[in-house]
């Protein structure tokens, strides 16, 4: 924990002993950053996050019914919250968004107060925000620091050859300060890649320091990346502030979302690159930093270097060691592998121990296409063993948009536009083996998936 945190913890200890309150800060992914003891007791580490996306727009939120209103369903206290009121902040500043921030009360006696005297426990809850917004200020709003990034392999890489293929490169790797890019599809899980990449790397002992491009804007891109030096625009810190690649220095610096950076920083980016130095803002001095990067998108990089929107010498700079993170669609054969994985992570965060599953259950994550790949698994596996009431997960459990819909049928005259197609592309190519091979690439289907709808034309023939 980084002195910062301690601060704040510090902080609402304070304001809870005083205010005879519980608190709770959390991060903008609703994982818990500091808390009081009786909070953590009574919750645990992580919140429902939808609860508090509900009022993401909102300042103050009243809450009377903890676990009672619609954005609990799903939240493993649904129906039986320990909470009795919460007051809840959403804490954005300068269109940064630094979290949550609650106040709760687990007794009857403390509903009453908080509610008879709600005025009061808001002006606090803001003044409390106000300060937790400035010590994270000091820290850096948009990057994840940590020093212990050991990640285990099994919630990173999964069974298949091309994974196992991928473990074997980062191994290879492993005494290289090479740049590294990470392609993939949104929830493949290339931050955790990138932290198992770090945690297996000689610099390993270093900081690991996490960074969405998309979510830092551009006017602050530079002084957040380079840092800068006092008075070099208003609003400094009196002592400046360091940059990312100063935080990262002898550690990984891990730019996620690259293709969001602007081109004249990508060429900035290129200059620290090329020659190890960087120049805070509003100073000539250069500072030497040695940083591993890896990069990482789900956007076509070679693409948008042929278009001009991605910088090619920085391009061809980063992609010493590209990385290919397939989409789970693709991973089908292991599913089974990273459910039980999943299911094992999932315990503990719920307290539910439910280790197996129905076959009806798996059936329908075999069928479903994944968009969102392993993130969407484990959101939906964890939704299964929240809602769950036998020890094992079935298909009444899964949330209605993964269960396929039986009676949805193509309407007929689409049926029979798509047996038309097909006996025109056999009529043109030929019936034979190679004819049918061809159809089926030209129509984007299996030969199997071919040959039965084969079989419906020749019974429509015949009748």
């Amino acid at each position: 924990m980084t002195s910062n945190y301690k601060l704040v913890q510090s902080i609402i200890n304070l304001f809870g002993d005083l205010l005879q309150i519980e608190i709770a800060f959390f991060t903008p992914k609703g994982e818990i950053l500091s808390a009081t003891d009786e909070y953590r007791k009574q919750k645990g580490k992580q919140v429902h996050l939808p609860f508090f996306q509900k009022f993401y727009s909102e300042s103050f939120q009243y809450v009377q019914k903890p676990g009672k209103m619609n954005m609990c369903i799903g939240c493993r206290f649904q129906n039986n919250c320990p909470s009795k009121v919460e007051i809840l902040m959403n804490l954005v500043k300068d269109d940064r968004h630094f979290g949550y921030l609650t106040f709760v009360s687990f007794t009857d006696e403390g509903e009453k107060n908080l509610f008879s005297e709600q005025k009061k426990y808001q002006y606090w809850l803001a003044r409390l925000g106000e300060i937790i917004i400035d010590v994270q200020n000091n820290l850096g709003f948009y990057i994840s620091l940590e020093t212990n990034t050991e990640i285990d392999t099994k919630y990173v890489l999964g069974d298949s050859p091309h994974l196992q293929f991928v473990k074997s490169k980062i191994n290879n790797i492993a005494n290289s300060s090479s740049s590294i890019v990470i392609t993939g599809e949104t929830g493949t899980g290339k931050s955790l890649l990138a932290k198992y990449i770090h945690s297996n790397s000689i610099s390993h002992k270093g900081k690991f320091v996490e960074i969405n491009c998309a979510s830092i804007p551009e006017n602050l891109f530079e002084s957040e990346l380079f840092g800068y030096e006092e008075g070099a625009f208003t609003g400094a810190k009196r002592k400046g502030k360091p940059g990312y690649f100063e935080i990262a220095d002898k550690g990984t610096l891990f730019l996620d979302e690259i293709t969001e950076l602007p081109l004249h920083l990508q060429a900035k980016l290129l200059t620290v690159l090329q020659d190890g130095f960087v120049y805070r803002v509003g100073s000539i001095e250069p500072k030497k930093v040695n940083v591993r990067i890896v990069a990482a998108t789900n956007r076509p990089l070679e693409e948008m270097v042929k278009i001009g929107e991605f910088r090619a010498d920085l391009y061809y700079r980063l992609n010493v060691i590209p990385i290919a993170l397939p989409p789970l669609r693709h991973r089908k054969d292991e599913l089974e592998h990273l459910i039980f994985t999943l299911l094992e992570k999932i315990q503990q965060k719920t307290g539910k121990f439910i280790n197996d599953f129905s076959e009806e259950f798996f059936e329908e994550l075999k069928a479903y296409n994944w968009p969102g790949n392993i993130r969407e698994l484990e959101n939906v596996l964890e939704y299964s063993m929240v809602m769950e009431n036998s020890l094992k997960l079935t298909k009444a459990s899964l949330p209605n948009h993964i269960i396929r819909k039986k009676n949805m049928q193509i309407p007929n005259v689409l049926k029979d536009m798509e047996l038309e197609l097909i006996s025109q592309k056999i009529a043109e190519y030929g019936n034979d083996t190679a004819g049918k091979e061809r159809v089926a690439e030209e129509l984007g289907i299996s030969k199997r998936t071919l040959y039965r709808k084969l079989k419906k034309v020749v019974i429509e023939n015949e009748i």
